[in-house]
């Protein structure tokens, strides 16, 4: 019987997992330690989470002019419907 490496995760997905991890980096540094919504530097325990505006299921792009760093609480208001977003 041969056996087989199972691999647990794509090398596109790879990919993307480094381009977020980059990407958040990035922008941490560029806008600081700050929701970029709602402007807050007092949110709840989470942190801050990479928010599409284009969501990748509506064929956005994780890229610096599509992504931004928000919140918990104002990522879960416009997750699932970014049009709310202005």
């Amino acid at each position: 019987m041969r056996k087989t490496s199972i691999k647990l995760i794509s090398d596109k997905q790879t990919i993307e997992i480094t381009k977020r991890q980059l990407l958040k980096t990035y922008l941490l540094v560029k806008y600081g330690d700050v929701c970029q919504t709602c402007n807050n530097k007092n949110r709840d325990w989470r942190g801050l989470s990479l928010s599409h505006i284009i969501p990748l299921s509506r064929g956005g792009e994780t890229s610096e002019n599509n992504c931004l760093l928000e919140c918990y609480p104002c990522h879960e208001k416009y997750e699932k419907h970014p049009e709310l977003r202005g």
